[in-house]
């Protein structure tokens, strides 16, 4: 199975996602966009689980 990961990064929030296409979403994240280093941070980690 092909997975692929995505990221909408805006001003107020990122969205990080996991999944096999566009209507099969397997994980997300949502959290504030806080400084680029904690927000890096959130979304590494999200990537490495």
């Amino acid at each position: 199975m092909i997975l692929y990961g995505g990221i909408e990064a805006g001003g107020t929030k990122f969205v990080c996602t996991v999944s096999t296409g566009p209507d099969d979403i397997q994980a997300e994240s949502r959290f504030p966009t806080t400084t680029p280093e904690e927000t890096i941070q959130q979304a590494i980690y999200f990537f490495k689980e």
